[in-house]
Order: structure tokens, then C-alpha cells, then sequence
């Protein structure tokens, strides 16, 4: 990505907190480990970055797919003072930030945002608070496992059920001018499997002889869709009664209703056509069977789960490289998500710069996206979060209000470019007032305080205190990847030597928050590369 003046955002990160003694050469450098952990995990610290150095990243990923350790609690169904629904979401949200940076199945985390951030469901209007953790456990849950077992339980998750109408879609009624919900069906297709156009194995479009680009589906495929999709409700409520169409409850999975299910025959993409007399199960296994046969999924699905853990605008040959390991993991299977997030993280592209004597690729990387940057923030700077931070409050400031995606097309959209016609998604939440909002972030946490309860710990860095050009250089492993450019390393050395103190211990300080104010605000921090 182009380095932009101003203030960007952070993060990525790590995998397991505890330090390992360097007794052997290590396997990689601290640059190039700390460059993985910016697209693997929360953010590195010199920990993990020890870690990953001994174990490899082999050793890491191993490490990491046996990892499930994070998550969010549960919440009553009911305020405890009001005894009205309970739409209050901070806790949740606040868990989700201390996990980021407490928990040790980093990756785990990161491919489970990157997940919701696909599969999107809204408090916007999915608005009872209980939804989100059972929503979130799904991501947590499938995040290793295969894409067809996200596309099942993300399809029957009662809170997809209700955000995208798939919920007490009953059958269409011709005598009363009813027809199937087509909202789900719709989203299913353009948003979570294949998109509006076909694509090669590289992403690029699929064009008719005309050069225009071929479409996924008609509206008609739609229509069916819909249909095959009718019959299914929200989990009965314990101590209620079952009904076929059940009011909204958010923990467990939709059942199917067989007298509300369309039987009728139904024509699908790919040219797949649903027999008539089948079960709401072996219709929603018919359309799963056509979706997956489609080879527009594996270079759609790839190429964002590529943008949001590495860079905003891989090439097409990584594309097409990861989409042919979406295809067939080498044992014939697809959509093996530990192999796709293997080939995406270890491919060429990914760690060409891993050599830090390597000529940087400026259109390479991507801006820290809020949740990212607060999360590689705290890590850094060895903060301490209670369950009743309220660090979320401080990503909404920037632009990313958590478990609030504005629309079905998240955060930000996929589809989003720079002026330049250069894909960067995360830029359509940056702005001038949430770039002053990132420098904010940065004094509230040098200076003065997040929230009332998260505390950073300077203590790593005042021991550099005495020692600007060590100083500087300890930044630079932390934060920057030992790439630190010979400007901001002057920038960052004035102004820790203009920072003065009535004493040692006071001067110490004053350089490090000098110091670390000019690297965390500056482009190089917010652009991971």
C-alpha cells in the first residue's frame, strides 16, 4: 500500500504469550517473524516473536489449529432492572478485546473476525445482545474446519435467521399473493459463496464475447433459491411450544417446518435442478452441492479472506494460488480452511519482504483497520484489560463500531478502491476526523488513559530509557518489524531527545512516550507491510 502521512491504524498479530529461551539458531529472523504475526495473529510481541523464531512457522500454525481457547459470555435474555430485552452489548464487546489480547489461540481469533466480517450479522437490527455470543462461537468453532461447515452453520444460525430473513420463510401462498423471502438466497450467493460475476482461478472476471462479464446467477436462480431455502424457524424457547412459525430466539439452530417448505421442483445455479417431493434439509443440501461445485467460490472466498490477513491487493497469481489449494487440498478434499489459510499465509507473495534486505513493494500490505489497530496497540505496549474495559468505544471513535456493521456488506465493503482504481477496502472508514481519532488513541494511551480500567505497562521500554539509538531501535523490533525507514527514525530520535524531566526516571519516560508517539502515529506503523 502507498504510505500515506497521518494516522492509519494497526494491528495483526501473535500466537503464544510465553517466552522461549534462545538456545538455538533461530529458524527465522525477528523482522520476518514479526511480519507473520502481523498477518497471523493480533500483533507480535518480543514473546511471541521468540517464539515463532524457535518453532518456525510450521511449528506455529500446528500450535495454533489445536488452539480453542476464546470466548465471549453469555447474556440474559432480559435487563435486570427493566425486565425489558436486553440490547446492551459492552460486555461482549469488551471480552472480544481482552481475548485479542490475552488469549493465546491468536489465529483462531483472527480468521474468526475475518469470518463475521464476511458472513455479516448486525446489532444494528439484530439488536438482543444474547444473539452475539452463540453467533460468534460459530466462526471460533468452524474457523479450521471446512467452508461448507461455515456455509451450514452460518445459514441455520437463528441470527442470520432473523438478520437476513431466512427465519419464518414459509412457503409462497399464490391464493394469497405471498412468495418466498428472496433476501437470504440473494445475500447467500453475491455476499458469502461466489459473487455477482464468474471468475477465473485468478479472480479476474469471466467475459462473454461481447468482453462483458458473465454473472453468477438471474434472477430466476434467485426465485428457486428462495424456494428451496422456505421451512425453517427459530429454535423453540425453553418452555414454549413449538410452532411452525416460532418467535425469535437466538441460541441453538433453526429447525426445519416441512408443511412451510416449498416442494416443488426448483432450478439452481450451475444449472443444478432440485427434484420436486424433497425435505427442507435435502433442498438446503442441494443448493450447498451446486454452491460448492461452483469454481467462482474458491477464488471469491480467497481473495478476502487474503485481504483482511495480508493485503488488500494481492496479485493474481497469489489468488489463483490459494484458490487452487480452496479447489483441492492435495487430498482431493475442498475447501479446507486449515490449507487455505496455510497457502495464504506462507505463499511467495506473503512473505516475499521477510528478507528485510528486500526492495519493499509499495502497493503491498494494508492500513490497520480499528479493531486491528487497538488490538496490536494493547499487545505492544503490554496492557492490562479488565471485562469491564470499554476499549470498543475507542474503535468506534476511529470507525469501526464493534458487532455494528453499518450494512450486509460489513464494516467496509470488499469491493472499495482508492481514487487510483488500487483495491483498499479499509479506507472507506478513514477519514480526517477518524485519522485525528488514531492520534487520540495514541496520547490517551501514552499520556493519559484508554478507560478506566486497561493500564499499559512502559516497563520494556523505560529499561531503554537511558539510550535513545536503543530506544529507538527496541520501537522499531516492537512495533515496526525492524524496518523502520531512516526518517521516522530520526523523527523518533529528536523527539526523544527534545523530551525533557525533572529527573532520570522522569526523563526516561518522557523519551520513551516521545518516542513511541511519532512511530504509532506515523504511516509506517499504520500500514502493515
Amino acid at each position: 500500500m502507498k504510505q500515506l502521512s497521518g494516522f492509519l491504524i494497526i494491528g495483526i498479530a501473535l500466537g503464544l504469550q510465553s517466552g522461549v529461551a534462545q538456545t538455538t539458531t533461530p529458524v527465522m529472523s525477528d523482522h520476518a517473524a514479526a511480519r507473520f504475526l502481523d498477518q497471523a495473529s493480533w500483533g507480535p510481541t518480543p514473546a511471541a516473536i521468540t517464539q515463532l523464531q524457535q518453532t518456525g512457522i510450521a511449528g506455529w500454525l500446528t500450535a495454533q489449529f489445536a488452539l480453542n481457547t476464546s470466548d465471549l459470555p453469555d447474556q440474559p435474555l432480559l435487563n435486570t432492572t427493566t425486565g425489558q430485552p436486553n440490547r446492551d452489548l459492552t460486555p461482549v464487546q469488551a471480552a472480544f478485546f481482552q481475548n485479542t489480547v490475552t488469549q493465546p489461540d491468536q489465529l483462531r481469533q483472527r480468521v474468526a473476525f475475518a469470518l463475521s466480517q464476511m458472513w455479516v450479522v448486525s446489532a444494528v437490527s439484530t439488536k438482543d445482545a444474547y444473539a452475539f455470543p452463540p453467533y460468534w462461537r460459530l466462526f471460533r468453532d468452524n474457523a479450521f474446519g471446512n467452508y461448507r461447515d461455515i456455509m451450514t452453520a452460518l445459514t441455520l444460525s437463528p441470527a442470520m435467521g432473523d438478520y437476513l430473513n431466512m427465519a419464518n420463510n414459509n412457503k409462497g401462498n399464490p391464493a394469497k399473493g405471498t412468495a418466498a423471502n428472496e433476501n437470504y438466497a440473494r445475500e447467500l450467493m453475491q455476499l458469502f459463496t461466489v459473487g455477482l460475476t464468474q471468475l477465473n482461478p485468478d479472480g479476474s472476471p469471466v467475459l462473454d464475447s461481447s468482453n462483458n462479464p458473465v454473472p453468477t446467477y438471474t434472477q430466476a436462480i434467485i426465485t428457486d433459491t428462495a424456494r428451496a431455502l422456505t421451512g425453517w424457524t427459530y429454535p423453540t424457547a425453553p418452555g414454549a411450544t413449538a410452532k411452525a412459525n416460532n418467535p425469535a430466539y437466538y441460541i441453538g439452530q433453526m429447525f426445519a417446518v416441512e408443511a412451510e417448505h416449498d416442494t416443488t421442483s426448483k432450478s439452481i445455479i450451475g444449472g443444478a435442478v432440485i427434484p420436486a417431493g424433497q425435505t427442507a434439509q435435502q433442498d438446503l443440501t442441494s443448493v450447498f452441492d451446486a454452491l460448492m461445485k461452483q469454481p467462482t467460490m474458491a477464488p471469491f472466498v480467497s481473495k478476502q479472506l487474503i485481504q483482511h490477513l495480508v493485503t488488500s491487493d494481492p496479485s493474481p497469481a497469489y489468488v489463483k494460488r490459494v484458490a487452487s489449494v480452496f479447489t483441492d487440498n492435495g487430498s482431493g478434499v475442498r475447501g479446507d480452511m486449515k490449507a487455505i489459510i496455510t497457502a495464504i499465509l506462507t505463499d511467495p507473495e506473503a512473505r516475499a519482504a521477510d528478507d528485510a534486505s528486500s526492495t519493499p513493494n509499495p502497493t503491498f500490505g494494508h492500513m490497520r483497520e480499528p479493531v486491528l489497530f487497538m488490538g496490536d496497540l494493547l499487545r505492544g505496549l503490554n496492557a492490562t484489560l479488565t471485562s469491564a474495559n470499554e476499549i470498543f468505544a475507542s474503535a468506534n471513535d476511529m470507525g469501526q463500531d464493534l458487532f455494528y456493521p453499518e450494512t450486509v456488506f460489513s464494516y467496509f465493503s470488499p469491493l472499495y478502491a482508492l481514487e487510483s482504481g488500487q483495491p483498499a477496502p479499509e479506507f472507506q472508514i478513514y477519514s480526517t476526523q477518524t485519522a485525528a481519532e488514531r492520534a487520540d488513541v495514541v496520547n490517551a494511551a501514552l499520556y493519559g488513559e484508554l478507560d478506566k480500567t486497561t493500564k499499559i505497562d512502559l516497563t520494556p521500554f523505560l529499561q531503554y530509557g537511558g539510550d535513545i539509538a536503543s530506544l529507538v531501535d527496541y520501537i522499531n523490533y516492537v512495533f515496526v518489524h525492524h524496518s523502520m525507514s531512516s526518517d521516522l527514525q530520526q523523527a523518533a530520535t529528536s523527539a526523544a531527545d527534545a523530551a525533557t524531566g525533572a529527573n532520570a526516571a522522569a526523563l526516561a519516560l518522557a523519551r520513551v512516550q516521545a518516542a513511541l508517539y511519532v512511530v504509532l502515529t506515523s504511516s509506517e506503523y499504520q500500514i502493515v507491510q
